[in-house]
This record gives C-alpha cells, structure tokens and sequence, in this order.
C-alpha cells in the first residue's frame, strides 16, 4: 500500500515546514490528489489517522479535494478538464489527448492553532 508512505511524506512535509512557527496544533491537512494519481483515498485517510495518533496532527482532519485531469485534444487542439477515464475531447470526441495534469498530489493548506506568545 503506497498509500502509507505518500502519508508519511506529507506529514513529514507538512512538520518541516511548520518548524520555526509557534504551533501548538494542527487542525486540518488538506490534500489535492490528481484523478490520474494512481491514490485510493480510503487507504490515504487510513493512513493519515494511524500516523497522527499522537504528536502535533493529533485529532486533525484531511480534506482531499480531486483535480480533473487536464488535457489538449491532439486532433483539434482543445485544452480541457476531465474527470472520466478515459478523457475524450468535449468539442471532436477525439481520444487522441495529451494529458497535461491531474497526477499530481500535493499540500495544499495546513489549519493550525498557534501557541501564545507570551
């Protein structure tokens, strides 16, 4: 299951760029995953909950937000969004495309609570 180590990479991520900010915890993790992204988001959630059980992301909550598949229809030149597998070009039917994005996972936001200062 890749979906355990995608997780400890983004948690590991997410920590390295929260070191230096006075956290005390994070509330939300929230993830953009590529349709094409070859992720199961059950396994990802699964995951996510058994690797912040304890720490700084205990109780937190991940968000996964699916991004269509970009394309550019090779026959006729349209650019597009999709989210069927396989993409067909809306404006020929063409499915002759060149996929552009929608593999893609990355961070797209950490909710946090900052600590005191004083």
């Amino acid at each position: 299951m890749h979906e355990t180590a995608l997780m400890t990479n983004i948690l590991s991520i997410a920590t390295e760029n929260l070191k230096g900010y006075n956290i005390e915890k994070v509330n939300s993790v929230s993830l953009k995953v590529g349709r094409l992204a070859n992720v199961l988001n059950d396994a990802l959630e699964f995951a996510f909950e058994s690797q912040t059980a304890s720490g700084l992301f205990k109780g937190a909550r991940l968000d996964i937000e699916i991004v269509p598949i970009t394309a550019c229809c090779e026959k006729c030149g349209k650019e597009f969004q999709s989210m069927d597998i396989p993409p067909l070009c809306p404006v020929c039917g063409s499915n002759e495309v060149k996929i552009t994005g929608g593999t893609e996972v990355f961070i797209d936001s950490v909710d946090v609570d900052a600590a005191d200062t004083e």
